[in-house]
């Protein structure tokens, strides 16, 4: 048995707009383009790497435009795509998610010869190499938006054929953080369909989630927002046929993206000068900048300033943080170019804690309640569920929020103490 080499991408999104940058784009010039393009570039890296590559076929599981936006631009710009990669002697696997569903698709498109898209049942096309066949690819598409159906329990291997076996699909596997479950199903029931690999889709985190059989979403291409940061790309994928039978699966992750998202730290502990508090970011975003990787043309940054410093209330004015984030443009000349989408101030007052803790008056006893729940994780879950129960169990709100994890609890502890600070400390 041969070998079977492949590149795994998932989630383009082509044309789709970046989230919480409608100011910054409506600025024009090169950051305006360079968002707007951001996902055809990473489409374009990526059918240039196949290019380069020649692997036997590229999967492209799901999600590849978004069906709201109706992008006849994106539709296209993938055909050409393909094109270029018959060109090159690789096939395309094309299998359709919830964003771009079979109903959403242009009819009038004509997809090159070396295309197959998956339709709404499960599909098993061959690949051959020196006239045998060397794979079995097995797919299914979305036919609508809300696929609700357990699509993995519909594969089956293709026993007449002894051969690598790859299935693709768009889904969600329990236990993937996903507020959108589509075509949910369990990792049992990816493993007991007895193919050899899996390429999925929906995800936009890579993860492996099991090596044999091999499980895998390759994350998306282009991170589409400041909750999806560093690199994203795809997974070029080698399938090695063993001694006993079966295959083991080698992975590498081949970075795609133009534009990179990070959430950059700086530390303002006992700084009482604003221009200190520039140094320190500017140091922060250029140290950012030199960890990205090779191919990143835009660092997108969310500041995070954190510390107690007698600032606090100056760094809270939005007017302020926009002087600040325009006396720090000088760093979108660099390569990377580097720009603050916003500010998160979780800063505090420069208090001297430890004497706040002896006073014998209503904060200082509001400081001691909050330095054992901060000790105690069960006593701050008991003051904190019934505060928050009714936002995280309003029928509405329930269905989109998560109940808060203990290192969100934390920084909620924080984040009332420092108001308590400031509303019972008379300045």
């Amino acid at each position: 048995m041969d070998g079977i080499r492949y590149i795994h991408a998932a989630d383009l999104h082509l044309d789709t707009p970046f989230q919480g940058l409608s100011r910054m784009a409506s600025q024009g010039g090169h950051l305006a383009r360079l968002l707007q393009e951001a996902t055809f570039r990473a489409m374009d890296r990526l059918f240039r790497l196949c290019e380069t590559d020649r692997p036997d076929f590229l999967v492209l599981a799901g999600d590849v435009y978004n069906e709201e936006n109706h992008s006849v631009k994106a539709q296209l710009k993938l055909c050409d795509g393909c094109r270029r990669l018959r060109d090159a002697g690789v096939r395309v696997f094309l299998a359709h998610g919830n964003h771009d569903p079979l109903s959403s698709r242009l009819t009038a498109v004509q997809w090159p010869d070396n295309v197959t898209v998956f339709g709404p049942e499960v599909e098993s096309h061959t690949l051959e190499k020196d006239g045998r066949v060397a794979a079995v690819i097995h797919g299914i598409s979305h036919a609508r938006i809300k696929e609700g159906r357990n699509l993995a329990r519909l594969f089956r291997r293709d026993q007449g054929n002894d051969c690598f076996q790859l299935g693709v699909l768009h889904c969600t596997v329990e236990g993937q953080s996903k507020a959108d479950r589509y075509a949910p199903c369990a990792l049992e029931d990816l493993k007991s369909t007895g193919l050899d690999a899996w390429a999925l889709g929906h995800v936009h985190e890579r993860a492996t989630l099991c090596d044999a059989p091999f499980i895998a979403y390759s994350g998306n291409t282009q991170g589409l927002h400041v909750n999806e940061p560093g690199p994203r790309g795809c997974l070029r994928v080698t399938a090695t046929p063993q001694p006993g039978g079966g295959y083991a699966c080698r992975e590498e992750f081949v970075r795609l993206s133009p534009v990179q998202w990070a959430r950059v730290p700086v530390d303002l502990d006992g700084v009482a000068h604003l221009n200190e508090v520039e140094n320190r970011i500017t140091r922060a975003l250029e140290a950012a900048a030199e960890a990205t990787d090779p191919g990143c043309e835009a660092l997108m940054a969310r500041v995070a300033l954190h510390g107690r410093t007698p600032l606090d209330a100056d760094l809270r004015v939005t007017a302020n943080q926009e002087d600040l984030t325009e006396r720090l443009a000088h760093l979108q000349t660099g390569t990377p170019s580097v720009w603050i989408k916003d500010m998160a101030v979780e800063t505090g007052n420069a208090i001297d804690r430890h004497q706040y803790l002896q006073r014998e008056d209503l904060l200082g006893e509001t400081l001691r309640l909050a330095q054992r729940m901060e000790q105690d994780g069960d006593a701050l879950h008991a003051v904190a569920a019934p505060a928050l129960k009714p936002v995280y169990e309003h029928s509405q709100l329930r269905h989109i929020l998560a109940h808060p994890d203990d290192e969100r609890m934390r920084a909620l502890l924080e984040e009332a103490e420092r108001l308590c600070a400031d509303l019972l400390e008379a300045r």
